[in-house]
């Protein structure tokens, strides 16, 4: 939180300040802004953040075995946001490799799932992205890394053919690897449309008044039960 300003600085009709000087200087009214305090400051970048600690040391003191796993999207204003969190106590469960792998299929992926035709990359972007999110990480740290995201298409749907080659480099990286919601079971939903990619076995599952929902289960399932 950071202290609104311009809300503490309004003067009434009357001409009088809103709020009195010991309002403005004790921050009575705040906005949230995920880049101030410890976030905007230089410690971050030598000290771990002092909230995740205590928070980690209390629940270790009731429970050593417990795992506190926090979600790290990166991105602008957001670089290394891992390293904090591996400093601080907290796994980090990272959401990068598909944007990385999107970008070698000419897809410029975005954290609401939105999806923009882009220059195709080359594989120097996985490259990039590996030695960029484990630079200055602790000794042992621990890392957690997604094929997916719940605001993300499904990888089958992203890369099409290149679907398997995704797999490989999620399961062969030093991280380890998080599916999603039912991604093994290859299941893919669309709605009031023909599926010609991955498509096997299809099934009504339901209706609705743009058309039939259909389930299709994957290529890549069909293979792993074969």
């Amino acid at each position: 939180m950071e202290p609104d300003v311009e809300e503490l600085s309004r003067i009434d009709c009357d001409g009088e300040p809103a709020y009195t000087a010991e309002d403005f200087m004790n921050g009575e009214v705040v906005i949230r802004n995920e880049n101030h305090g410890y976030w905007n400051s230089n410690n971050m970048e030598t000290y771990p953040n002092p909230f995740f600690v205590k928070l980690c040391k209390k629940l270790w003191f009731e429970n050593p075995d417990f795992m506190v796993i926090g979600e790290c999207w990166g991105g602008f204003m957001f670089e290394h946001r891992q390293i904090i969190l591996a400093r601080s106590g907290v796994i980090p469960r990272l959401y990068r490799l598909p944007q990385a792998i999107s970008s070698l299929f000419g897809k410029k992926l975005h954290k609401d799932g939105r999806v923009e035709a882009m220059q195709r990359d080359s594989v120097m972007a996985i490259k990039k992205w590996h030695d960029e999110t484990r630079r200055f990480l602790p000794d042992g740290a621990i890392m957690l890394q997604s094929s997916t995201a719940h605001s993300l298409p499904y990888p089958a749907y992203l890369y099409g053919k290149g679907t398997w080659a995704a797999i490989d480099i999620l399961f062969f990286m030093p991280d380890i690897p998080i599916t999603f919601m039912g991604e093994l079971d290859g299941e893919i939903y669309r709605v009031g449309m023909q599926s010609t990619v991955f498509q096997h076995e299809q099934v009504d599952v339901g209706s609705q008044e743009t058309g039939q929902m259909k389930r299709t289960n994957s290529q890549i399932m069909k293979a792993l039960n074969e």
